[in-house]
């Protein structure tokens, strides 16, 4: 298991995870943040903000970005 950090970036700057949660594998790591970002999509849709540009950042707990999610990303138009 490793320790993996969602940070969440915005227009008006880093809002740093330092928690972090555990999880087997870097791609369960990046199933939960699409997860959360499709929850905060909603949220600020719900609350009518702005989006754009929002993103989570996904590091692992050796320091290394995994990757970067824009919450526009999770959106799906079928």
């Amino acid at each position: 298991m490793q320790r993996y950090f969602f940070h969440v970036r915005e227009a008006d700057g880093l809002s740093v995870d330092l928690i972090g949660t555990m999880l087997s594998d870097d791609q369960r790591a990046l199933a939960e943040a699409a997860q959360a970002a499709r929850e905060m999509l909603a949220e600020k849709l719900l609350k009518n903000e702005v989006v754009d540009g929002a993103e989570f950042e996904v590091v692992r707990g050796d320091g290394v970005l995994i990757a970067k999610i824009p919450l526009k990303s999770v959106m799906r138009f079928e």
